[in-house]
C-alpha cells in the first residue's frame, strides 16, 4: 500500500468543508487503507481525508489508542451526537507537525457515521479518544487545532510552524 502525502496547514483544502460519501466502491476502500498505513508511518493516531487531498467526509482513526493496541477503524459520514464535560488537553495535528497548545474539548463524546460496508456504526468515547474525534471531525468541517485558540496564540503557531517551514526548506 502507498503511503500518501500528507498537506500541511496553509494547503487551502484545510479549509474546505469535506462532501458527503454517497457510493463506497473499492477505490474508497483502497484510499482508507493508504490512509490507515499513512496514519502509522506518521506516528498518528487519526487522519482525515483533507489531509491527504480528498473531500470525501471521512476519517481513519485508532480506536485501540487508549488500550495501546492498534485496532485502526473507518468512519464515513460522521456526527457527533452527543458530547459533555470540557476539560484542556495538549493537540498535536499531523498537518502541523511539531506544533502543539493546548485545547479544549468535551471529555466525553457520542460519534455516529458509516463504516466500509454502509453499516451504522457508533462510538462512544472520553478521553483521549474523545479529543481524537473531535480532532478530525474538526478537519471534515475545513477547521484546524488551533482555530480554538485565541487570535494572538493562534497567529504566534502560525507564525512558529512558517518559520519551521522556512528552515526545512533551506
Amino acid at each position: 500500500m502507498p503511503l500518501l502525502n500528507i498537506v500541511n496547514c496553509l494547503d487551502p483544502i484545510l479549509r474546505k468543508k469535506c462532501q458527503r460519501v454517497d457510493n463506497i466502491d473499492d477505490s474508497l476502500i483502497t484510499l482508507t487503507e493508504d490512509m490507515i498505513e499513512t496514519m502509522y508511518d506518521s506516528s498518528g493516531l487519526g487522519l482525515a481525508a483533507n489531509q491527504i487531498g480528498r473531500t470525501s467526509d471521512l476519517f481513519v482513526i485508532d480506536v485501540g489508542i487508549e488500550q495501546e493496541k492498534r485496532d485502526p477503524v473507518v468512519i464515513i459520514n460522521p456526527v457527533i451526537t452527543a458530547s459533555e464535560d470540557e476539560v484542556m488537553g495538549e493537540e498535536g495535528c499531523l498537518s502541523i507537525p511539531d506544533i502543539f497548545a493546548e485545547i479544549k474539548r468535551a471529555q466525553h463524546v457520542e460519534v455516529k457515521g458509516y463504516d466500509l460496508r454502509g453499516n451504522e456504526v457508533r462510538y462512544e468515547a472520553e478521553g483521549f479518544l474523545a479529543r481524537a474525534f473531535q480532532h478530525e471531525m474538526d478537519h471534515l468541517k475545513g477547521g484546524l487545532f488551533w482555530d480554538n485558540l485565541s487570535k494572538a496564540k493562534r497567529d504566534m503557531l502560525k507564525r512558529k510552524f512558517k518559520k519551521k517551514l522556512k528552515e526545512l526548506q533551506t
